[in-house]
């Protein structure tokens, strides 16, 4: 076999065009092959094996491969229940939910750049999955006002935290006290719809609001020392006589509790001061 003129490597005999550096091979170098010659400095870089995609065929073929991974178990359920049953009947309970998650995954894909968009059309399609799934399985009993009210007290809590993320950027202890107040709102909207008037949730937000307390304090106190642990203790006593309150409508054993958790509290407070008495009252006690 012949030898490239220009970078040495050898050739098949089928080929017109060196694989490496894309020089033609002239008539005269197959009928006399001579021994390789030098690798040049200059040589021009190999052809890539495979020519890149562009955006948009990149594009056409995600989307083809989304819907391609949708629809084949719909194709095949389909089909199992059709040749069973003559009709649709359980795999509507299939294909529903997978068209939808086709749906939800091309439009994470296609606005991976933009979580308002993609997220929002994600909880709408969810709520038209289950107002199709309940109609089905509810024969004419099916009612959409409970699905919807549920629909939009998640709507609005995922929206506001969302909105809050992407506009304000939070660092992780804005971002936690903002989920634990979102919480907050989602459970005690979600107790007075069920229920009309606040019951267990006012357990739950009993929980919630010191940790946000807490967490707030900790984002506003420039020192980590002895008063963060001090103020710990003073959180974790209002949260006990929140809960003991909201479960009793009086105060019992959290008396008992808060008294210990107060002690504690001073104590760190105290020592703090002790060990850091050439600072300001004020800088020592986190003020």
């Amino acid at each position: 076999m012949p030898y490239c003129p220009r970078c040495g490597v050898e050739i098949e005999d089928r080929l017109d065009t060196c694989p490496l550096c894309d020089t033609h091979i002239p008539d005269e170098v197959r009928d006399n092959p001579d021994k390789p010659g030098e690798f040049p400095e200059d040589v021009i870089p190999p052809k890539p094996m495979y020519k890149e995609l562009t955006k948009r065929q990149k594009r056409i073929f995600v989307t083809s491969l989304i819907i391609f991974l949708g629809f084949f178990p719909i194709a095949v359920t389909a089909g199992i229940d059709i040749s069973q049953h003559k009709e649709i009947t359980w795999s509507y309970y299939v294909m529903v939910p997978v068209v939808g998650v086709v749906i939800i995954t091309w439009f994470f894909y296609r606005f991976s750049n933009r979580p308002i968009i993609s997220v929002t059309v994600m909880m709408i399609i969810v709520l038209v999955i289950q107002i199709l799934l309940g109609e089905k399985s509810a024969s004419g009993t099916f009612s959409v006002v409970p699905i919807l009210s549920f629909f939009l007290i998640s709507f609005i809590a995922i929206e506001a935290l969302l909105f809050y993320c992407v506009f304000k950027k939070p660092k992780i202890v804005k971002l936690l006290y903002a989920i634990l107040l979102d919480g907050a709102f989602f459970v005690g909207a979600l107790n007075w719809i069920t229920s009309s008037k606040f019951s267990w949730s006012l357990i739950v937000i009993s929980c919630i609001l010191p940790v946000f307390i807490y967490l707030i304090y900790i984002q506003h106190t420039k020192k980590r020392g002895l008063n963060v642990i001090g103020f710990f203790f003073f959180d974790l006593a209002l949260m006990l006589l929140a809960i003991d309150y909201t479960t009793s409508h009086i105060l019992t054993w959290s008396i008992i509790t808060t008294m210990i958790f107060v002690v504690i509290g001073v104590f760190f407070y105290v020592l703090h001061i002790s060990l850091f008495n050439d600072t300001d009252w004020r800088k020592a006690l986190h003020l």
